[in-house]
């Protein structure tokens, strides 16, 4: 009998936001064949502002020793189009790229790790014997470093663990994307840290096809940061207009001062992603942004 031929990863990262990059790149590497790398030629964010590119860049190249990297140029500031649509047709184009030569693509934004590949390929595997087409594989919200080392992550009323899924992790090649990274209108696996799902922003009942262990789910290190890189985020996030930043900064200052107060405040707190526990994260161990 024929061995079923392995399975083709490659990848695509959109670059701009260098804080994280080569830390999320070689997260996931070895599982990859090519990493596609989009941005915009003029180095500008999606609603025109500049970005750190020529960082990005420069540490992709320091993190990619075996040639994987394909740089990919193209005109992404929106014009006329929405910044969604501006977006998800430079994800689109990305993936695309990222599609040929592959199975299935790898769409991580550069502020995730993946703690653990043999967990990710275990689920594909799953993903591909069920016919999905995507991988909706969980997500921890680190929210900031804590100033004795540790982290506060979002979590649910009492310190529960809370999953986020703002798009799928791995999609078959030649997937169409609907809005940003998701992919309307397919067969997803939806996978979970816990039975029930856990995401605040989906219904109780939402399926879960399998369990995942939480220190194998993806970290997201989006507000893990220095202040002066959170200070370029202010500027150049591109939904920067949708956040009081003066007041979320105030509020970050302070509870990565303050991880036990802002813990302890999760069970009378109103809004669901704004409840946070401490945690140590040892797959972080040693590393910075």
């Amino acid at each position: 009998m024929t061995a079923p031929e392995p399975t083709r990863f490659n990848a695509y990262v959109l670059a701009g936001d260098p804080a994280w990059i080569a830390t999320s790149i070689g997260s996931y590497y070895d599982m990859v064949d090519r990493i596609v790398v989009s941005f915009d030629r003029t180095h500008r964010s999606w609603s025109g502002h500049p970005l750190s590119v020529e960082e990005s860049l420069r540490r992709i190249q320091a993190a990619d020793p075996e040639g994987k990297v394909v740089l990919l140029p193209g005109d992404h500031v929106m014009g006329e189009r929405s910044l969604m649509a501006t977006e998800t047709a430079q994800r689109q184009a990305a993936l695309d790229a990222a599609s040929e030569g592959a199975d299935w693509v790898l769409q991580f934004d550069t502020d995730e790790v993946l703690p653990s590949p043999a967990a990710l390929r275990r689920e594909v595997a799953a993903a591909d014997t069920a016919g999905a087409q995507a991988l909706d594989f969980p997500l921890r919200n680190i929210y900031t470093a804590t100033t004795d080392g540790r982290f506060l992550e979002q979590c649910g009323r009492f310190w529960g663990s809370q999953a986020s899924y703002p798009g799928p992790v791995a999609v078959r090649a030649g997937t169409r994307l609907t809005v940003a990274r998701q992919a309307g209108g397919v067969p997803h696996r939806r996978l979970d840290v816990a039975r029930r799902n856990t995401d605040p922003a989906h219904p109780r009942n939402t399926p879960v096809h399998a369990v995942v262990p939480l220190d194998e789910a993806v970290l997201h290190l989006s507000w893990v940061r220095t202040e002066a890189q959170m200070l370029e985020k202010r500027q150049v996030s591109g939904y920067a207009h949708t956040r009081d930043w003066d007041r979320d900064l105030e509020r970050w200052r302070w509870r990565s001062r303050h991880p036990l107060r802002t813990a302890a405040a999760a069970p009378f707190t109103r809004n669901a992603w704004d409840r946070y526990r401490v945690v140590a994260l040892p797959a972080l161990a040693g590393l910075e942004p």
